[in-house]
């Protein structure tokens, strides 16, 4: 599906040569190809203008770029103002608007994205809808699972599997990054939902407002016709809510009210089972859920609103909440014959974990061991404030390691016992699959566990146990009686 220059250029409102032929896009000089065009990026370790020649004598006939650069080189080399937005929007071009043939849902929001994304899926899927789903557990495409990358795909990758599906529906996460970078760009989704915002990647977007900033930019990517879907159960959701109405985007609010929407949440329980009553225009609808905790309450009012909007009936809405089992990884609970409960999240930020403890000790009839750790070069300023957390939930608590992505071993423990100074419920436990074996042997009849930080994800570090993840670890433990 070979493009012209000019093709490709015209609608950025550039002047391109009719006469050169691309055979494709790519911002990594070495994937390189003959006949490509490489987009130069700078980039947060590396710059991907000094990497030009390499991509030239890989094949690349055409050099975008953001720098004024002095040098002359064989091919010509057109300067943008924004690499990245460049790249999208080429990409974009490259595989003909693929977005304009599926109806899109984007999610955003720092917590609830993945189950959203799996409600929604489940729902249009179990009424026979053909749906995509891409985000950060994996990326289904025509029905065919593959291993995700990144939550929300680069540009070049998302709209080539966008050209690729044949599937009616996408449903996608979209994180605050994808939208800091342009991976997502311009009018391409039907429904754009905003489940929550709290303390996440500060060490990124450096302060909250940014983070919400970055989140924000979803609903400027809506089509024409796009619906915005907002959570309003948290202050950043009443400030976005309020934002898009003044910026005349049309938008539906989900959270407890007395009656301010059509579709709103009247009541719910958490426990023992969950169970939710929504009116919707008028008519109340008792809805039973397999999954657990008040966050899974308002990521089934939000699923619902939006399989509303599509046009499901209540009752095949309904039909299809009460269908759904579980999301790998997410509060997921692994059968213990003793009696006693073990979970797997991937709670990772203060909200998320808060929301993960207290449903686990919801579930526990007597003590509730926690056991989690912190990834290297991520955001440090959460991390006293999830200790304090689970401190105040959990009976007992276990700190280890999670992935060090390049962070000194040592550095890191010695952190991790700083943190658990001022505490004398914590303990430090270097090695990940030795610490969920010495706390899977302190587990009597009523006793919880719950793992949190990396769900389904696999190891990337070394343990003395070859596992692949944490409950993968759980299971062998168990299975071969390794108990500490």
């Amino acid at each position: 599906m070979d493009k012209t220059l000019n093709e490709l250029l015209n609608p950025l409102g550039i002047q391109g040569d009719a006469d050169i032929n691309i055979t494709g896009i790519q911002f990594d000089s070495r994937k390189i190809k003959a006949g490509n065009l490489f987009v130069a990026i700078s980039g947060y370790e590396s710059d991907g203008h000094k990497f030009i020649e390499s991509a030239i004598q890989n094949g690349a006939v055409v050099i975008i770029g953001e720098k004024e650069l002095q040098e002359k080189f064989s091919v010509p080399y057109v300067q943008v103002r924004d690499s990245r937005e460049a790249l999208s929007n080429l990409a974009n071009h490259f595989y003909d608007n693929p977005h304009n043939k599926h109806k899109m849902i984007g999610i955003t929001g720092t917590n609830g994205k993945t189950t959203t994304s799996y409600l929604i899926h489940h729902i249009l899927n179990h009424h026979g809808k053909t749906v995509a789903r891409l985000g950060t557990v994996e990326y289904v495409i025509n029905g065919n699972m593959r291993e995700s990358s990144l939550t929300t795909p680069d540009a070049i990758l998302l709209q080539q599997m966008l050209h690729e599906s044949e599937d009616e529906y996408v449903v996608m996460e979209v994180s605050s990054h994808g939208l800091d970078q342009y991976r997502v760009h311009g009018p391409m989704f039907d429904y754009a939902v905003f489940t929550n915002l709290s303390h996440e990647h500060l060490d990124y977007h450096k302060d909250l407002e940014s983070y919400y900033l970055a989140k924000k930019r979803l609903f400027r990517c809506l089509k024409n016709e796009g619906k915005g879907i907002v959570g309003t159960y948290s202050s950043w959701g009443n400030r976005l809510q309020e934002e898009l109405a003044e910026e005349l985007i049309p938008s539906l609010s989900f959270g407890q009210t007395t009656g301010g929407e059509s579709i709103y949440l009247k009541s719910y329980q958490t426990f023992p089972d969950v169970k939710l009553v929504i009116n919707d225009n008028g008519e109340e609808h008792i809805i039973k859920l397999n999954i657990q905790g008040e966050h899974n309450v308002y990521n089934a009012l939000g699923s619902y609103i939006c399989a509303r909007e599509i046009g499901l009936t209540p009752r095949e809405v309904i039909e299809g909440l009460e269908t759904f089992k579980a999301v790998p990884g997410r509060f997921e609970e692994v059968s213990l014959e003793n009696g006693a409960k073990a979970f797997i999240d991937y709670a990772h930020t203060p909200d998320g974990l808060q929301y993960a403890l207290r449903t686990a000790k919801e579930c526990t009839e007597r003590n509730l061991y926690h056991l989690f750790g912190f990834r290297g070069k991520r955001d440090p300023s959460k991390r006293a404030t999830m200790v304090e957390i689970s401190q105040n939930i959990s009976d007992f608590v276990f700190l280890t390691l999670d992935d060090l992505n390049g962070t000194d071993k040592e550095l890191m423990l010695a952190e991790l016992r700083e943190l658990s100074k001022p505490y004398e419920n914590i303990v430090v436990i270097d090695d990940r699959t030795e610490a969920i074996a010495y706390v899977l042997s302190l587990l009597q009849k009523g006793d919880g566990l719950i793992v949190t930080g990396k769900g389904p994800e696999n190891y990337k570090e070394e343990y003395r146990y070859k596992t692949l993840n944490d409950k993968d670890t759980i299971l062998k433990i168990l299975q071969e009686n390794l108990l500490c």
